[in-house]
C-alpha cells in the first residue's frame, strides 16, 4: 500500500511549541499505526462499519491520555496516533486498541519513535509528516492480524521512560520494506504479564460495550473536522408525503423537507406514513456526495379491514 506523504489530522493538535505551527522544526514522538487488515478488499459498507468500530475503541483508549500530548490522524486503512513525551502511554494505547479484534475487527498495529512535524497534505489540509509515521506504517504491514510490532527506536525510548515495560519486549525478527530498508522489530511478551493481559482483555470488552456517547462523539467530531469542506447530503423524493427518520431521530416531513445535510458515513433511514408499511434502508454517503431516496406510498394503498371483510363475505367488489 502506498504511504501518504502526510497523514491528515482529525483529532486534537498538541499545544506544544515544537509542533503547534506548520513548518516548525521536527519533534520526537511515538507513533501508533493501527490498520484494518485487508481493508481495500472489503465492501464499502463493511469498511465504514469496521472504521467506526476502530474509532470507538480508540476514543475509549484515549480517555486517560492528556489531549495536549497526542495527535489523532486519519490513515488510508486505519488510524494513527502521535504521542509526545510518553512512550509508555503510546504502548498502552496500542495494546488497548488491539483488543478491538475481540469484536471481530481484524487489525494489526505498530509503534515507532522518531521525528514528526506539522505540514499540509496534498489537498492543503493540516497533516503530520516524518520518518516516525512512514516507518510505523511500514512496520504495521509486517504484523499479521491481532499482532503488534514495535521498532528498536521505540524500544530504546521506552527503556528510558519505563524499563520494566521495555523488558517485556522480545525480538520478532528483521524485516525488509518496499524501499529495501531493514527493520529490527520486537513484540510484547504476553507471558511476562498474565495479570495485565487479563486486565487488557477486560478493557477490550468494556471498550466494545462502551460504543456509546463518548465513542459517537469522538467519531462525529473527527469526521466533522476531516470532512468540514466536503459536506454530504440525503435528498428525498417521496409521494405523496412521509415522515423522515434518520438514525432513529425524526427529522421532519417531506414535503416540505427536501434534503438533509449529514456526516459522511453509514446512515439508517426510515420513511413513515400512517396506514402504510415503513420504508427502511441503509445508506452509505461519501464526502461531498448527495444520495437521493425515492419512495411512493401510492402503489401499495392499504384496504380498510371492514371493506375487505365485506368483499370476502359477499364475494363481490365494493
Amino acid at each position: 500500500m502506498p504511504i501518504r506523504p502526510a497523514c491528515r489530522i482529525c483529532g486534537v493538535v498538541a499545544k506544544t511549541p515544537s509542533v503547534s505551527e506548520a513548518g516548525a522544526l521536527p519533534t520526537l514522538a511515538s507513533v501508533i499505526f493501527i490498520r484494518i487488515t485487508e481493508f481495500s478488499r472489503r465492501p464499502v459498507a463493511e469498511q465504514a462499519r469496521l472504521r467506526a468500530q476502530l474509532e470507538a475503541a480508540l476514543a475509549i483508549a484515549l480517555i486517560d491520555i492528556d489531549p495536549e500530548s497526542r495527535i489523532v490522524l486519519d490513515a488510508p486503512d486505519g488510524m494513527a496516533i502521535a504521542v509526545l513525551r510518553d512512550p509508555a502511554a503510546a504502548l498502552r494505547i496500542g495494546q488497548r486498541c488491539m483488543h478491538v479484534a475481540g469484536a471481530g475487527v481484524s487489525v494489526a498495529a505498530a509503534i515507532n519513535h522518531g521525528a514528526v512535524r506539522l505540514a499540509p497534505d496534498a489537498a492543503g489540509h493540516p497533516g503530520l509528516i516524518g520518518d516516525a509515521i512512514g516507518t510505523a506504517s511500514a512496520i504495521a504491514h509486517f504484523a499479521g492480524p491481532a499482532r503488534m510490532f514495535v521498532s528498536r527506536a521505540f524500544r530504546d525510548a521506552l527503556a528510558e521512560a519505563a524499563p520494566a515495560r521495555a523488558a517485556q519486549l522480545r525480538p520478532a525478527g528483521v524485516f525488509t520494506d518496499a524501499n529495501v530498508r531493514t527493520h529490527e522489530l520486537l513484540a510484547f511478551d504476553e507471558r511476562a504479564a498474565p495479570a495485565r493481559r487479563r486486565l487488557l482483555i477486560a478493557f477490550g470488552a468494556f471498550a466494545i460495550a462502551g460504543i456509546g456517547a463518548a465513542a459517537y462523539s469522538f467519531r462525529d467530531e473527527a469526521r466533522l473536522r476531516l470532512f468540514a469542506d466536503q459536506p454530504a447530503a440525503i435528498r428525498f423524493d417521496v409521494h405523496p408525503d412521509g415522515e423522515i427518520v434518520v438514525n432513529g431521530q425524526l427529522r421532519g416531513r417531506t414535503p416540505p423537507l427536501g434534503a438533509l445535510q449529514v456526516l459522511p458515513g453509514v446512515h439508517q433511514v426510515e420513511i413513515r406514513k400512517r396506514g402504510f408499511p415503513s420504508h427502511e434502508l441503509e445508506l452509505l454517503v461519501g464526502p461531498g456526495q448527495t444520495v437521493t431516496v425515492r419512495h411512493s406510498f401510492e402503489a401499495a394503498a392499504p384496504q380498510r379491514p371492514l371493506l375487505r371483510r365485506l368483499r370476502n363475505f359477499f364475494g363481490r367488489e365494493h
